[in-house]
């Protein structure tokens, strides 16, 4: 007799020794118990996970004359074939005359479907069901498919199609909805190690628990594949299996060098992680299967380091478990996965331009200048707390402190408003670092460099509102007024507005159309508060859109920008003013345009 391979050796068959595909199995067998058998199957799902396997113990169960299971005291019916008699051997072995096994990928003609129509009439020659097993169903031609229609929706009823296919989505609507729909999972690693075991005891094998871990990692869930890898090591290596022969048959990177390349990646030791790639190079290790490694071993830190009760979805060595324990608690899970995400960008550029020790060098490197970055919403909390606390401490800018607004003489406020103050600490609010990044930030920073202990403090006198002021002369103090508003006011509604007085106590503010239209009543009322508070009487307001503007007030800011500096005079001085550049090396900016 003929050498079998380990895949064909301990195929199932039976549906209790199929692996992983309990969900499908329980529903075939009470199908069978309860006669409810359906008139045609799709199987679909990976490769190597049952499908043909399951469809052939299907065949048998439903043919099988023998479903007899005998106990001490009675016998009951059973789903399960027996696998004695003439009919499961007939088509265990390929020789049933009434099961049909047809590989679509080489008959995926009309003319095949047609035979097949003609001999679906004829009834079984001594079987009970007459199979049709269609294998890779999904490479049938569209005529062939529209010819199946009609037959396998209404077949005879000695006529049972089984269709298997790992190209679920190129299956017609039409014939999957003619099917009753069974999906095949990869199988679970545990579940794959199991069966490698039974199958090392049963011939023989001396196979650690690392090496079948790993024949089971290469396998991707595919059970056939782990069988095929293993019967490739035997043939190679002998009946004594270990970890290192298993890794260099397969042509892997030796634990040893994987483990070191890995620390030096951790500790960012640059030098190293460079000589370890070389001396993987040099022995002929495979540099994509030594990345695919990196990447599960990266993979496996970043869930420890989201939890220590996911170790048991981690795919390397449970051994390992307490040794990658420590090294995730001191990686962040954002670091690992900047990590995961640069080396699957190297694998694709590796399969797509080649040069696989370049790219890994390249990626090394850019991996050793990963920092620890802050998230950018702890950034914009600390912005939001220390405004509250400055405006808890009704602290103005800074502008408003060192100029005290007279109303005796309204020329000089409008000479020291914060746009045109010649003093450098005036200038860190007065300049922006940019047009569209106008942000509370950078307000914020000129108000902590310039602020004295003082103001920083609600109890003291210096601290408290300062004296009413004259509602003439609202465009000097205007900017002014909008620091007392809310972020959504002041850098957003009233952006480039122009205010003017109409009355005693009536102001009319124009802005942009676009912000007028989503102006609701509370902000209104907010911003004829703040008004009302500075001038000391009640203040009406009216908002009217930028092109209505009075004719004094657009003189008069036409006047304003005239009387300005350059915009490059002012970027120069706020590129040279000590405490602005101090802001700009923090944030890494640097100052396009100045308001």
């Amino acid at each position: 007799m003929s050498y079998e391979v380990l895949a064909q050796k301990w195929r199932p068959q039976n549906f209790s020794d199929v692996v992983g595909q309990e969900h499908v199995t329980t529903t075939l067998k009470n199908q069978i118990l309860s006669e409810r058998i359906g008139h045609a199957y799709l199987f679909w799902g990976p490769r190597g996970t049952g499908k043909t396997t399951i469809a052939r113990i299907l065949a048998k169960a439903v043919n099988c004359p023998n479903r007899i299971q005998e106990t001490e005291f009675d016998a009951t019916q059973t789903a399960e074939p027996c696998n004695k008699c003439q009919f499961c051997a007939d088509i265990s072995q390929g020789r049933s005359l009434d099961v049909f096994e047809m590989d679509a990928a080489s008959n995926r003609g009309i003319d095949t479907i047609r035979d097949l129509r003609e001999n679906v009439k004829l009834s079984p020659a001594t079987c009970t069901y007459k199979i049709y097993i269609i294998d890779e169903a999904h490479m049938l031609s569209t005529e062939a498919f529209n010819a199946l229609l009609k037959t396998l929706e209404e077949p005879p009823p000695h006529v049972i199609f089984i269709m298997a296919t790992t190209e679920h989505a190129k299956i017609p609507k039409t014939i999957s909805s003619r099917c009753q729909d069974f999906d095949f999972r990869h199988l679970e690693d545990e579940k794959i190690i199991e069966r490698l075991q039974l199958i090392a005891k049963a011939e023989t094998i001396s196979a650690d628990l690392d090496a079948l871990t790993l024949i089971t990692r290469q396998s991707e869930g595919c059970l056939r594949d782990a069988e095929n890898l293993l019967e490739r090591l035997i043939s190679s290596a002998g009946k004594e299996l270990t970890i290192d022969a298993v890794e260099q048959i397969i042509g892997l990177s030796s634990s040893s060098l994987l483990r070191e390349l890995a620390e030096a990646l951790t500790e960012r030791n640059l030098a190293k992680s460079l000589k370890t790639l070389n001396n993987l190079t040099k022995q002929g290790t495979d540099l994509s299967q030594c990345l695919d490694q990196l990447i599960h071993y990266f993979r496996d830190l970043r869930l420890l380091a989201i939890d220590d009760g996911l170790s048991e979805l981690i795919q390397s060595p449970q051994s390992d478990v307490s040794e990658l324990k420590q090294k995730a608690e001191q990686m962040s899970v954002n670091r690992l996965s900047r990590i995961i995400k640069i080396l699957m960008y190297t694998d694709r550029d590796i399969k797509q331009y080649g040069y696989p020790q370049l790219q890994l060098e390249a990626a090394f490197i850019q991996l050793n200048s990963l920092e620890e970055g802050i998230p950018l919403q702890g950034i914009i909390d600390k912005l939001s707390e220390l405004e509250q606390k400055f405006d808890a401490a009704g602290i103005s800018a800074p502008s408003q402190q060192q100029h005290p607004p007279s109303d005796a003489n309204p020329p000089d406020r409008q000479t020291s408003s914060p746009q045109r103050s010649s003093q450098p600490q005036d200038q860190l609010t007065s300049f922006s670092l940019d047009a569209e990044e106008d942000t509370p930030s950078t307000q914020l920073i000129g108000q902590t460099a310039t602020s004295s202990p003082a103001a920083l403090n609600p109890s003291n006198p210096s601290s408290s509102p300062q004296r009413s002021r004259d509602l003439a002369n609202l465009p000097a103090f205007w900017e002014d007024v909008k620091l007392q508003l809310p972020m959504k006011l002041k850098y957003g509604l009233l952006e480039g507005s122009i205010p003017s007085v109409n009355g005693t106590n009536a102001v009319k503010i124009a802005c942009s159309p676009t912000n007028l239209s989503i102006v609701t009543d509370e902000d209104r009322k907010t911003i004829a508060d703040a008004l009302t508070q500075i001038v000391g009487t009640p203040v009406k307001i009216e908002l009217a859109a930028l092109d209505t503007v009075p004719e004094s007030a657009a003189s008069q800011d036409a006047t304003e920008k005239g009387e300005r500096k350059t915009p490059l005079m002012r970027r120069i001085e706020a590129q040279d003013d000590p405490q602005l550049k101090t802001a700009l090396e923090l944030f890494d900016a640097k100052v396009l345009e100045t308001q």
